[in-house]
């Protein structure tokens, strides 16, 4: 779930493009991107 101020709460599934801040506007992270790095082997 992606949690922004003034909105409703949004679910973001593998392929989605999450919102990124303003500075990395350039950059495309996608959900499966993020979890990838959390993965531990």
């Amino acid at each position: 779930m992606v949690f922004q101020p003034n909105t409703l709460p949004e679910v973001k599934y593998d392929s989605d493009i999450l919102p990124v801040l303003d500075m990395l506007s350039d950059s495309q992270v996608k959900a499966a991107d993020i979890f990838s790095f959390l993965k531990i082997e």
